[in-house]
């Protein structure tokens, strides 16, 4: 599983690769990103030196090595995006994206501000084990065999966690189909958000980490 650390800096610089130089000339886009052309030339020295962009034969223009060509291309221009966000009691988690392309699927995390993290990861049954990973369900308690369907308000008195999932089909496309998946994890396990009861009310029921791993399954082939 091959990752890459970057810098808000060195994610610009490459990005301008990518596209053709065209951020060096949006200066405005620049300033944003804490960029002049004078450390745009140094933040590309040093990629140059760390092999993240090469030389080209005969060009003076450099080139982002491919597997992080890749990586970064599943992030930028993706086919399918899948957003996890994972709200505790007194914190909210950063942010963790699931790009996905024919090609490749890439996790892009926010650890801290400026480090930007993205990882290859090989297909889509490790892609499910990360965005389990990523909302806390691989390590959740499992006590619920015999429990039943509880109201949400009631589960979220509680919880140590709750988990939104989204999923978002051709985001370029305006008109981009959305699904989403919610649970949220207790002392006693996990619960999967699964709609209203009678009076209206949210209510979410007992959920194993086999049976939630197959509905995320379902949800990101567009089956939520």
């Amino acid at each position: 599983m091959q990752s890459f650390s970057l810098t808000t800096a060195e994610l610009t610089v490459l990005m301008d690769h990518m596209t053709g130089g065209r951020l060096l000339d949006e200066t405005a886009v620049l300033s944003d990103l804490e960029v002049n052309e004078q450390t745009f030339g140094e933040v590309e020295e040093n990629l140059l030196e760390q092999g993240l962009l090469i030389s080209l034969p005969f060009e003076e223009a450099s080139g982002v090595t491919s597997q992080l060509a890749t990586v970064l291309a599943a992030a930028l221009t993706p086919e399918r995006v899948c957003i996890v966000r994972t709200i505790h009691q007194d914190h909210t988690d950063p942010l963790v994206i699931f790009s996905f392309t024919g090609e490749s699927i890439t996790r892009n995390t926010v650890p801290s501000p400026g480090e930007h993290v993205f990882t290859e990861l090989a297909d889509q049954e490790e892609a499910l084990t990360a965005i389990l990973s990523a909302g806390g369900a691989l390590d959740a308690p499992n006590d619920l065999s015999a429990s039943e369907s509880q109201p949400l308000e009631e589960l979220l008195k509680d919880a140590q966690r709750l988990v939104i999932l989204m999923v978002v089909e051709d985001p370029a496309d305006a008109g981009a189909v959305a699904h989403s998946l919610a649970w949220v994890e207790t002392g006693e396990g996990l619960w999967l958000v699964a709609g209203a009861g009678d009076g209206e009310t949210p209510l979410a029921q007992p959920v194993d980490v086999a049976g939630l791993r197959q509905r995320i399954g379902a949800v990101l082939e567009g089956q939520g």
